[in-house]
């Protein structure tokens, strides 16, 4: 999307903090003197304006809209996002070569500052009348997770921000940031950066051999393809927006590009003219793009991808090759031409319009996406009109490149530093009304006849809650250890039982208490805790980021046949979310081998037996700790207890009512434990939520979930009398 300029100028693209300047002789000259006499190029005037090129920006940007804002049938019209690279790439070095064509030489100050002038003006005002709109329609925990977005979109970092965030394009966690969409452009400006080297390289080892340079981009777009195929496999998050991942859709654009320049031109027509092939090749493209982008093809994401760059080709070499066919002629119309040439503001709005308008109005998918579409004109044409153009036409600015890239760069890496955080992070209470966390008018009618619980629920919500603090209130770090040194796993080392403690962030979390309690009874407390690693042996949770999976591995390799045994262990808690529902989790709770055989809950039935047996072998009981309710049952998913505590005036707007029915990990965890004096459950909600059916979201002035999911270490330890108190009546617990 970083090539969303006028295609007759230099394309848009990103900016390096390096300076040289290449020269070369004319590449007409050059390649005119490779090449057999019968062969002739293109002359730099051939490369001109093309109005369908525009028409196609306007085709892909309607489409991204739509998909953004999830109408029904446009589920994978993501794939608009690689005509865009596609483009992006053949225009690109178009532009750069016909420079050279008509000059002898690329200058790199006026190229990176024509990218500065172009790019950085529109995509600073728009991040920072973002974060400006969001303190008045998002509380401020929402908008603490938005700092770090801002700011990687202001330096093209995007991308990868949302690569360590393990963020799912496809799922509600990325989607929920108004820069999301700034990952695309990332990708595109980053390539930027290194598309001057790529030609610096070639005209020193192979100077003006276009053929050359084909092989050279035609080697990376193998690599890069081969590093899609690889990381669709290993990491799918990785895979989507991976900048080495994604480089073969650009590098296609590149190549067709030179392809044209060096086999199919003809000085005679002034350009390239394939009126039969080209209008095939536009119509095959458009076809198969508009069956692609449907629901009508099951397909894989990376190999929807990899197709969709094909058809992008043959859309782009068709319009280019055949102007006069009524694909290219569509996409010409002045309307479209119009919207094309402001597109790039348009993506730049599109995203946070419609996450504003989402908020304010409850309407469908299609209208929100009008809606939205509208907006984001209205604000692009602002944009192009008053800020975009008279910036990227100022003559002041031709005589001065490198002080306007340095320019361009210290407002964008400001901006990012001083500017967003304090906008995001602002105390200023948002205007929108926020709903209930969950269930609380089932819960407050519950309990109607309990006046205590009334005057508690009826307390006002504190002013002074530190939400940053809360929502980082994890407890102990991610701790394990290996069979070859298994005191690694102690965190405190008492002179009464030893407890271990197994599981995920579930785990994590009631350690904060378990760790005061060692210290404070001096009992021996060890931790094998990985975040959403599953505790049963051979489990493995494949929706986790890489990392986690790595670690989760490391961690749980041989940890109940070696480890374990070498403790000494009285006693093993075992905790994690329940991960059993099938419509949510099959496929995703699979064998360490990377398999998902048979049924999940059968599965995990499993491995459950297969790891209590070795906890009891290793000389310990197993307490199985049944699964914690969050803001909206059992799972991950439900509203955000944070948002709701710092909209809401009275504790009651944010109570919680637990759902009746338990999920079918604890039905597992019973059967288990059935018959056997060396394992057992132990239900803790009675402690976080002593007034059930109305769950308090603040105890004792101490808020009791930090997310959807997940309770804070301050109210583990709070509560850590009352925890191991239910542990004890087990009766599992040595004295």
């Amino acid at each position: 999307m970083g090539d969303f300029g006028h295609t007759g100028g230099a394309p848009d693209g990103a900016l390096p903090p390096w300076s040289c300047r290449l020269r070369v002789r004319s590449v007409e000259r050059v390649m005119s003197a490779a090449m057999p006499s019968s062969v002739s190029t293109t002359p730099a005037s051939a490369w001109r304006y093309r109005p369908e090129l525009d028409g196609l920006r306007t085709f892909a940007v309607v489409a991204i809209v739509f998909f953004h804002a999830r109408v029904a049938g446009a589920s994978s019209s993501f794939i608009v996002l690689d005509l865009f690279f596609v483009l992006s790439g053949f225009l690109v070095t178009n532009v750069v070569l016909s420079e050279v064509d008509a000059t002898g030489e690329l200058r790199l100050g006026r190229y990176y500052a024509r990218r500065v002038r172009r790019l950085l003006p529109a995509a600073v005002v728009t991040i920072v009348v973002t974060s400006v709109v969001f303190v008045l329609v998002a509380s401020e925990p929402e908008r603490l997770g938005l700092v770090r977005d801002a700011q990687a979109a202001l330096v093209y970092l995007a991308n990868w921000q949302f690569i360590a965030d393990g963020a799912d394009y496809f799922a509600g966690d990325v989607r929920d940031s108004p820069f999301m969409h700034f990952w695309s452009l990332s990708v595109e400006e980053q390539y930027y950066i290194v598309f001057p080297l790529l030609l610096l390289a070639w005209w020193k080892l192979a100077p003006g051999r276009a053929r050359v340079l084909l092989g050279g981009l035609s080697v990376l777009t193998a690599l890069s393809v081969a590093s899609q195929l690889y990381w669709a496999q290993v990491d799918p998050t990785r895979a989507y927006f991976a900048t080495d991942a994604r480089l073969f859709q650009l590098l296609a654009g590149a190549i067709l590009a030179v392809a044209l320049r060096e086999f199919a031109t003809r000085r005679a027509e002034g350009g390239i003219h394939w009126r039969r092939a080209g209008r095939a090749l536009a119509v095959a493209g458009l076809g198969g793009y508009v069956l692609l982008g449907s629901e009508l093809v099951d397909m894989s994401v990376s190999h929807r991808n990899l197709l969709a760059t094909l058809l992008a080709v043959s859309l782009v070499v068709g319009t280019y090759t055949a102007p006069g066919s009524l694909v290219a002629r569509g996409f010409a119309l002045p309307w479209m031409t119009y919207l094309g040439k402001i597109s790039y503001g348009i993506y730049l709005w599109h995203y946070p319009v419609l996450l504003v308008l989402g908020r304010v109005f409850d309407v469908r998918p299609a209208l929100l996406a009008l809606m939205a579409l509208v907006g984001a004109i209205a604000l692009a044409s602002m944009s192009y009109q008053m800020l975009e153009t008279p910036i990227r036409r100022g003559r002041v600015l031709d005589a001065f490149p490198w002080p306007a890239v340095a320019a361009g760069l210290a407002v964008s890496v400001g901006t990012a530093l001083v500017v967003v955080g304090p906008i995001l992070t602002s105390e200023r209470q948002p205007s929108v009304a926020a709903a209930s966390v969950g269930g609380s008018i089932a819960a407050e009618a519950a309990v109607a006849e309990d006046e205590a619980v009334v005057r508690k629920l009826a307390r006002q919500v504190p002013g002074d809650l530190d939400f940053r603090k809360i929502s980082n209130d994890r407890g102990p770090g991610v701790t394990f250890c290996r069979p070859s040194a298994p005191a690694d796993c102690t965190v405190v080392d008492g002179d009464g039982p030893h407890v271990v403690v197994v599981g995920d962030s579930h785990a994590r979390m009631l350690s904060a208490g378990l760790v005061e309690l060692a210290e404070e009874r001096g009992f021996r407390l060890s931790m094998s805790v990985v975040n959403s690693c599953p505790w049963q042996d051979g489990l493995l949770n494949v929706e986790a980021p890489e990392g986690s999976q790595r670690r989760c591995l490391d961690a749980r390799q041989d940890f109940y046949d070696q480890t374990l045994p070498a403790m000494d262990a009285d006693v093993v808690i075992l905790a994690n979310l329940a991960r059993s529902a099938p419509d949510r989790w099959q496929g995703k709770v699979v064998d360490q081998d990377g398999r998902a055989r048979g049924d999940l809950n059968q599965r995990q039935l499993e491995a459950t037996r297969q790891t209590v047996r070795k906890i009891n072998r290793a000389g310990a009981t197993a307490v199985m700790v049944r699964s914690i309710v969050g803001t909206d049952g059992w799972e991950m998913e439900g509203p955000d207890p944070l948002d709701c505590l710092a909209r809401a005036k009275r504790q009651r707007e944010c109570a919680v009512s637990p759902p009746l029915d338990r999920p079918v990990a604890d039905g597992i965890y019973e059967s288990v434990a059935i018959g056997n004096d060396d394992a057992t459950t132990v239900d803790l909600n009675p402690v976080f939520c002593p007034d059930a059916p109305a769950c308090r979201p603040i105890i004792d002035g101490v808020v009791v979930w930090r997310d959807a999911a997940h309770l804070t270490g301050s109210i583990t330890r709070h509560l850590r009398t009352e925890v191991w108190a239910a542990v004890e009546d087990t009766g599992v617990v040595p004295g």
